[in-house]
């Protein structure tokens, strides 16, 4: 299992730092990344996959993975 750090700025404008697991990537993206893929190019098309979906997830939330994950 991996996992990935995101940051972004709280309603405060203090930075915040979260580390997800490629489970909880999939359980809070996968519903929205498969509507669009399936939008744009039909469900059976070969490139929805779950990887797919992750990899989609680091470059739009610029996520860095965690190589440490076992100090978590």
């Amino acid at each position: 299992m991996k996992y990935y750090e995101i940051s972004y700025p709280n309603e405060l404008n203090e930075d915040v730092s979260e580390v997800l697991s490629e489970i909880d990537i999939i359980k809070q993206y996968w519903k929205h990344w498969y509507s669009k893929m399936v939008e744009k190019f039909g469900p059976d098309h070969p490139d929805i996959t779950v990887e797919n979906c992750i990899e989609d997830w680091v470059v739009v939330h610029w996520a860095v993975e965690v190589k440490n994950s076992g100090d978590l």
